[in-house]
This record gives C-alpha cells, sequence and structure tokens, in this order.
C-alpha cells in the first residue's frame, strides 16, 4: 500500500518543531467537515465519559485527539490492518504518545466484553455496512448503561434513489459497496432497539459549504499559477489517486441534494 510506503519517509523529516497531532488532521480527519466536525460533535461528549472506542477509525484521529486533548483511554478500531498500522506509525511520530490501543477488528464483531465503554465515537463508517442493526447491537453491547455513542454520517435524501449517488466516494469505490439509509429509516431502527436520540443535528448545509470553500481555494491557487506548499500529509496518500475525483462526487452529491450529512448523540438507557 503506497501510504505505509511512504508515510516512514514523510514522519522522518518533521517540522523545525517536531510533528503535532495537528499535522496529522489531512490525513486523519478524512470525514466530511474535516477536524472542525469533530470538535464540534465532541461538544456532545459527557464530561464523565473517560473509556472510549473509535469504531472504524481510520488512522485513529478521533482516538488521538480524545486522548491528547480530552485524557481519555481510548481504543481504535477498523478493518483495514494498513490503516491501523499507519496510525501507529503517526503516534510513533508524537513526542508524546497518545493513551491509545489499536487494533484490527471487525465493526460488526466487537471484541470486546461487555460494558467496555464510556462511549463511542464513529465518522463516516457506518455507509459501507449492509447490516446496521448488527452494528448497532454490538455498539450497544459494549457501552455501559447510560453510555454514548457518538455519530457524524451521510444518509441518502429522502426523495431520491440510491441509483442517483455519484461514485467513487470515500467510503465505497460503487454503488455496490455503499448502504445508504435515509435519516429517518437509521433513527427508527435507533428507536426501535432501545436507544435514546439525545441530540442530533442536520450538517449538510455546513457540509456542503466546506468541501465548496476547499475546492474554491485549489482553484484559485491553481489560476494563481503559484503553487501552494502542501503538507505531505494529505487525503490523496490515505485515499489513493481518486481522491480529487471523491471529493468532486460528494461536492456533487451534495449540491443536488442526493446525500445528507448528520450528527447524532445516542445514548443507552439500561
Amino acid at each position: 500500500m503506497t501510504l505505509l510506503k511512504k508515510l516512514p519517509d514523510i514522519l522522518a523529516q518533521p517540522p523545525i518543531e517536531g510533528w503535532q497531532s495537528k499535522d496529522f488532521a489531512g490525513i486523519d480527519q478524512l470525514h466530511i467537515g474535516g477536524l472542525k466536525a469533530t470538535l464540534k460533535l465532541l461538544d456532545w461528549l459527557p464530561i464523565t465519559a473517560h473509556k472510549g472506542l473509535d469504531m472504524g477509525a481510520g488512522l485513529g484521529g478521533c482516538a488521538r485527539l480524545l486522548a491528547l486533548e480530552h485524557g481519555c483511554d481510548m481504543t481504535a478500531s477498523d478493518l483495514d490492518a494498513a490503516y491501523i498500522a499507519a496510525a501507529q506509525q503517526l503516534d510513533q511520530a508524537l513526542a508524546s504518545s497518545p493513551n491509545c490501543n489499536y487494533l484490527v477488528a471487525d465493526s460488526l464483531a466487537l471484541p470486546f466484553a461487555p460494558q467496555s465503554f464510556d462511549f463511542i465515537i464513529s465518522q463516516h463508517a457506518m455507509m459501507p455496512i449492509a447490516d446496521k442493526q448488527t452494528l448497532l447491537q454490538g455498539a450497544y453491547d459494549v457501552l455501559k448503561a447510560g453510555g454514548s455513542l457518538l455519530l457524524h454520517e451521510v444518509y441518502i435524501a429522502e426523495d431520491k434513489q440510491a441509483s442517483q449517488v455519484a461514485y467513487p466516494t470515500p467510503w465505497a469505490q460503487e454503488a455496490a459497496h455503499s448502504h445508504l439509509q435515509t435519516w429517518h429509516e437509521f433513527a427508527d431502527m435507533c428507536g426501535d432497539m432501545g436507544w435514546a436520540m439525545t441530540m442530533q443535528a442536520d450538517k449538510t448545509a455546513e457540509s456542503l459549504a466546506w468541501i465548496n470553500a476547499a475546492r474554491d481555494q485549489h482553484s484559485k491557487d491553481k489560476d494563481s499559477g503559484i503553487r501552494p506548499v502542501r503538507s505531505p500529509l494529505h487525503a490523496g496518500l490515505a485515499l489513493g489517486k481518486q481522491a480529487a475525483t471523491m471529493s468532486a462526487n460528494v461536492a456533487y452529491n451534495l449540491q443536488n441534494g442526493f446525500i445528507e450529512v448528520r450528527s447524532a448523540l445516542l445514548t443507552r438507557l439500561s
């Protein structure tokens, strides 16, 4: 994998002040809205929550942030072994390693004892999973009573068809690998399973503004003829050569109202 081949050489050339976790945001906060979206989601984290799981963690950006900035005891799991290996390399490049445990694991079969965590956070990790009920039940089982599930996910718009969504996207190369629900389908399923919808927010307009601003800046830089200095830790390193196409398709899907972006705080009541 290109990521694992290139990452050691990049990390071997740190900035003068050394690598800081904020330097990794271009590669470990790949969801729509980036680091800003993560920080807003964490506003909902109960102050008593300490032991957490970053489920579908990618390169561990949420777990790393929670450990370093909130003092949480974090576990980060992802099915992609290369992402987990890269996340560990990022941690090792920091002067002070975060309190994170990384493991390769399937979110549909979480390898943890019942009631292991105070909270779970998951961003843009549910869309490729068809069996969302099993996913949510597994999360419910490993949370303590009163525990929190913080989500930032993509849904198909109520009046749209799955065939209208353009691919590839960061979560799926093609439609066959994408399993988008409507928000109301998801919310109803959660209620039927015993989750309490404690907080929720529609982030669609905000997400479109964020992605358009990034794309506009790229166009301005290109038109100016001045090549901006880009961090070597950018989305293309993790997503590959199709990163630009994926970004364009996400923008297209948002602009045409095919998808919605929403955040939610679910609570396990018992």
